[in-house]
């Protein structure tokens, strides 16, 4: 496989970014993470990886993380967190990401100080900034490095480089945090997230979906968004009869299904950012 002339460049500056330097990875496990992990191990002096643990995660993401850097011998550090310890997040503001990543990264920074390493990398990418991304600030103000965004860097490409390395994750679908399935200032409380959770994991196993979102609205509203080509096969008389069983008996009263479909973010939808 060749890569274009355009996107080698672009790999060649991450390339020589990394070389020489001692990083630490924020990894999610995802392929955006994935990809700087794989690259950093193979190019940069010294390498650990940090992956949060907490409520806000599905532990199966957490396994999958694991096993990446157990393939790829990478050392591999899980930091165990609650962000519902502090009230702000809880009150679930605009800016809520911008307070989890903070106190995250802050958490970082004192593993990096430690162990005395040269930098953070996160794994944003140029798409993330066409999108209201409040957590971008907290990663200008702690100066953890973008190199995705730095070299100009989109989805697509990381994607593209992923198959070039024919990393397993190339395919794999985005995925955020469970409290970015409920609408700003509605509380986020470890009840919600769970019923989002089990929703989630039961929806996606029990009709082998890849891709979709659960978004919980007040009054326990369950408005769930699967991929447009999905539908036909997930909205028979009888798959809805058991999802909507399944989805009271964890604690939702309401189940419905977006007919827009999966989009990323698409509680931002409400906000006003004029």
């Amino acid at each position: 496989m060749e890569l274009p002339k355009i996107l080698k460049e672009k790999l060649n500056s991450i390339i020589s970014f990394l070389k020489g330097k001692k990083v630490i990875v924020a990894f999610s496990g995802g392929v955006d993470s994935s990809l700087l992990a794989f690259l950093s191990k193979k190019y940069a002096k010294d390498i650990i990886l940090i992956t949060e643990r907490s409520v806000l995660y599905p532990e199966e993401e957490i396994d999958e993380a694991i096993k990446f850097a157990k393939k790829c011998g990478i050392n591999h550090m899980i930091i165990e967190r609650d962000p519902l310890k502090n009230e702000i997040f809880q009150c679930n503001p605009s800016n809520r990401c911008y307070i989890c990543k903070t106190g995250l990264y802050n958490e970082i920074i004192q593993i990096k100080n430690t162990k005395s390493f040269d930098v953070i990398l996160d794994g944003s990418n140029i798409d993330d900034l066409s999108d209201y991304r409040p957590g971008m600030q907290a990663l200008e103000e702690l100066k953890i490095s973008t190199p995705y965004i730095d070299f100009n860097i989109n989805k697509n490409e990381i994607r593209e480089l992923s198959k070039f390395y024919d990393l397993e994750v190339q395919s794999k679908p985005s995925m955020a945090c469970f409290s970015s399935r409920i609408p700003y200032g509605q509380t986020i409380n470890e009840e919600k997230l769970i019923m989002i959770r089990e929703a989630e994991r039961f929806l996606k196993n029990t009709f082998n979906l890849k891709q979709l979102r659960v978004r919980l609205h007040e009054n326990n509203l369950g408005r769930i968004e699967f991929l447009q080509s999905d539908l036909p096969k997930v909205l028979t008389e009888q798959n809805m009869k058991t999802i909507r069983e399944k989805l009271r008996n964890l604690g939702f009263i309401y189940v419905t299904v977006d007919l827009a479909g999966f989009r990323s973010g698409s509680m931002n939808e409400a906000l006003n950012l004029d």
